[in-house]
């Protein structure tokens, strides 16, 4: 059985009581960027991230180190020697309630008991208790999943907090995250930066950070750069932030004062953007809303159902009003908007199925017959009569003797978009 020489790399004798080691030629140092908390804006926790430089001090990639050639089965026992060594850094850096981030390969934690042993004395030593240490769990492929949940399961029980990293990237997705259950989810950088290109990937970022929420784990936006990236992270309503646009890495602890700062900046502006958008959105609603009890009143009176809506029709991001009936039957077409910014076709190609259509499944329905005479407004969703992303305004009402749900779909993309032209 292996008893793996935990405290020193296998090809030098360096006490991990040093700010670094020598490995071979090289010099070996810790570097730590801070994880930020949106709610209390200080650093929870350090990541720790190896740094190398040669004999001439130049600086030498460490996946070039990570990757040097070593003797076989001894890999394991570089890779936690290094782990170690951040430990002994992270105590100089980090205050008693701060989290030591580590990367930690999947077989790292396919382990015996007598090492996971090994590695709770030398803890113990170091006054370092496992649950300020964070495991983060790097993709790869090809591995034995089910013994990686074991051995998770086992470091868990020690007292690790396990993460995920690089989620949206390379081989992690959601079944990944079901059958490893981390503590925390680290959103990969590329998820943000794709986010703050594309405003169809914005949209979709905070249901992915509330999917991941339901799964029971925390939110980690990584490779942060940028503002506009730092204000995405905060509004998809992620739970922790790092990189650059927060602090660098650095050999010592982070200046808490100027990052709380940049931290109460982007706080700040998110809050204005928040009350903009409500008091644009409050607009636009209350214009919907006024228009379909019009429309309502107006069919009511025993006007027929194309005329009164007609008004409803000209409203901005406006793309079509049907009638149902109190099962939730369409009665008639779609009665489309002339000047629609929906673009897309209609899935089917064929006005008949909208006609035949049963909409009772949906909460626009239900919603209304709940309460009759009260206009209701549905939260956005894809709408598989036009393939935009949409917004129903509906309302029930009792006449000539039946009960009937006016719906107004509207083109919600549009109309932000609308809304944010005015805002600038």
């Amino acid at each position: 059985m292996e008893h793996p020489d935990l405290p020193k790399f296998s090809l030098n004798d360096a006490s991990l009581q040093s700010s670094f080691v020598h490995f071979g030629d090289l010099t070996l140092s810790s570097a730590f960027q801070p994880i930020f908390s949106f709610s209390h804006h200080l650093p929870i926790g350090y990541e720790a991230l190896l740094r190398a430089h040669d004999s001439s001090g130049n600086e030498v990639p460490p996946l070039k180190v990570l990757n040097r050639p070593v003797t076989p089965g001894r890999w394991n026992n570089f890779e936690r020697s290094i782990q170690l060594f951040h430990a002994s850094n992270f105590m100089r850096v980090a205050n008693p309630h701060q989290r030591l981030f580590l990367n930690a390969r999947p077989d790292s934690f396919i382990t015996s008991d007598a090492y996971r042993r090994l590695v709770e004395d030398t803890l113990t030593d170091l006054r370092l208790k496992p649950e300020r240490i964070v495991l983060e769990v790097l993709e790869t492929p090809n591995g034995d999943l089910e013994r990686l949940i074991e051995g998770i399961a086992s470091f868990r029980r020690q007292g690790f907090l396990i993460a995920l990293d690089d989620f949206g990237a390379g081989h992690s997705n959601i079944d990944r995250v079901w059958r490893l259950q981390p503590d925390i989810v680290k959103l990969d950088r590329s998820v943000i930066a794709q986010a703050a290109r594309e405003p169809r990937v914005a949209r979709m970022l905070s249901r992915l950070v509330s999917l991941l929420h339901e799964t029971g784990a925390l939110v980690l936006a990584e490779g942060v750069e940028t503002q506009v990236e730092a204000l995405l992270s905060m509004e998809c309503d992620a739970d922790f932030v790092q990189g650059f646009y927060f602090a660098h890495p650095a050999p010592g602890s982070v200046d808490e004062e100027s990052c709380r700062a940049v931290m109460d900046s982007i706080s700040e502006m998110f809050r204005t953007r928040v009350e903009l958008n409500e008091r644009a959105n409050s607009t636009l609603l209350s214009a919907y809303t006024d228009a379909l009890q019009t429309a309502a009143e107006r069919f009511c009176a025993g006007i027929d159902f194309p005329r009164a809506t007609q008004d409803l029709l000209r409203l901005e991001g406006a793309a079509r009003c049907y009638l149902l009936d109190g099962q939730g039957y369409q009665i008639g077409d779609d009665i489309k908007a002339t000047q629609s910014g929906v673009s897309a076709p209609n899935l089917f190609g064929s006005e008949a199925v909208a006609s035949e259509g049963c909409w009772d499944r949906r909460p626009y329905f239900r919603d209304a017959v709940s309460e009759p005479g009260t206009v209701k407004i549905s939260e956005p969703y894809l709408s598989i009569n036009g393939m935009h992303l949409c917004v129903t305004f509906s309302i029930a009402i009792s006449a000539r003797g039946s009960m009937w749900v006016l719906c107004a779909d509207t083109d919600w993309q549009h109309m932000q978009g609308a809304t944010t032209s005015t805002m600038r």
